[in-house]
């Protein structure tokens, strides 16, 4: 009897520490919640809008195969937040999986206490990866804007000079569009017959 008695003390005793400890524990983890709200708020006011994903910790695996934990930025449920995932996979036989994505502060708490360290990774990877999609959007634009000029000018041509082709058989023969955008960017058509003589 005096055993059983022993066993529930300390079970009574344990369940009270526990309590204690875990009002300690959601507090602490309320405040990483509330600092991670305010790197995701900064982050949204940038509006960078891009998915990257940063490896920080990596289990026992032999490539071709994978296993590690990734600390992200990307949309889910259609907001932008810093997330963590858990992948594996064989990149040889083509086979992925994952666990998640989460939003930062509905991931596993042993998850997020690691990913805690790996945010300054994460910020370098959305640098640097902003940076790189900067340069490929201004060599987009640049080529958008020249086609955009050259279908403006097609448009602003007089219908006389781009409708038809003038060879010396057939004068009132209707330009294809190939000839008449050489037309515009080149100058007038010249038959190739005629390049053939020398004229």
């Amino acid at each position: 009897m005096a055993s059983t008695d022993s066993k529930f003390e300390k079970i009574q005793q344990h369940f009270q520490t526990l309590s204690a400890v875990a009002t300690s524990l959601n507090t602490a983890s309320d405040e990483l919640s509330k600092v991670i709200d305010t790197f995701d708020e900064a982050l949204k006011q940038f509006r960078v809008g891009l998915t990257v994903w940063a490896p920080f910790r990596f289990r026992d695996a032999q490539p071709p195969e994978y296993d590690q934990d990734e600390i992200g930025y990307t949309k889910i449920d259609g907001s932008w937040g810093i997330a963590l995932r858990h992948t594996w996979g064989d990149e040889e036989r083509d086979e992925h999986h994952e666990s998640g994505p989460w939003h930062f502060n509905d991931a596993p708490r042993n998850l997020r206490l690691i990913g805690v360290d790996a945010i300054p990774l994460l910020i370098e990877a959305l640098s640097k990866e902003a940076a790189a999609t900067t340069k490929q959007v201004q060599e987009k634009t640049k080529a958008a804007r020249e086609l955009a000029g050259v279908i403006e000018k097609i448009s602003k041509t007089p219908k006389s000079e781009v409708a038809t082709e003038r060879r010396p058989t057939t004068p009132q023969s209707v330009m294809s569009a190939e000839d008449a955008l050489k037309h515009v960017i080149f100058g007038p058509f010249v038959p190739s017959s005629n390049k053939a003589k020398g004229k």
